[in-house]
């Protein structure tokens, strides 16, 4: 079965946070402490990330189910980056390994975003718009998402025409691979990829 909800997170992660210094913590991320509580902004929303009871819940949405990326990839924001060292965006294929390691089974997740929005370039936009995202001047239309605090994500999206197919390419900040393992940068774009998807659908 598919991991799909928070509760499948590994408890390592959830062990290894609490042995952190809250201070520490927040001190290299734009996470806040209080209360037991991480507040951690995530995209359009916020996420409350419990240590007593190791769960993740969004702001004013108590029953809301986060869903197993989007926490797995919070805790690993929190565990490890700095974005004081994050650099400027780059191509995800320019990260060092990517272009080996972004192949076959762990490809860069743009097909779903290709067949949804190939053709709906507005709809693309109005999604970003819905996540908190900003116009970026690159191909037919471009979103810097702010997924985490100092962490952004920009999708790039070219239309489908007579002669080509559409096509998707991502950036992530330089830097961000000695923080994560690839397969967890991989998991951050599969998750933008997931947010915008549902976005869209949600405006529909």
């Amino acid at each position: 079965m598919p991991y799909e909800r928070c509760a499948d997170v590994s408890g390592e992660l959830w062990n290894d946070l609490q042995e952190l210094d809250p201070e520490e913590v927040t001190g290299r991320t734009g996470a806040v402490y209080k209360e037991n509580l991480y507040h951690l902004p995530f995209l359009n929303r916020k996420m409350l990330i419990s240590l007593p009871d190791r769960q993740v819940r969004v702001a004013g949405k108590p029953e809301a189910e986060p869903g197993f990326r989007a926490c797995l990839t919070a805790l690993q924001y929190l565990l490890h980056v700095d974005v004081s060292t994050l650099g400027p965006p780059i191509s995800a294929l320019e990260l060092p390994g990517g272009a080996t390691f972004f192949r076959g089974h762990h490809g860069l997740p743009a097909k779903p975003l290709e067949t949804r929005f190939g053709e709906d370039k507005a709809g693309f936009r109005a999604a970003g718009e819905r996540l908190g995202g900003e116009a970026r001047a690159a191909g037919d239309a471009a979103l810097a998402l702010p997924v985490f605090p100092g962490l952004l994500v920009e999708v790039i999206l070219w239309e489908a025409d007579a002669e080509f197919p559409a096509q998707v390419s991502f950036t992530v900040p330089a830097n961000l691979d000695k923080f994560w393992h690839l397969d967890a940068v991989w998991g951050l774009l599969s998750l933008v990829g997931q947010e915008l998807i549902t976005a869209a659908d949600a405006g529909a």
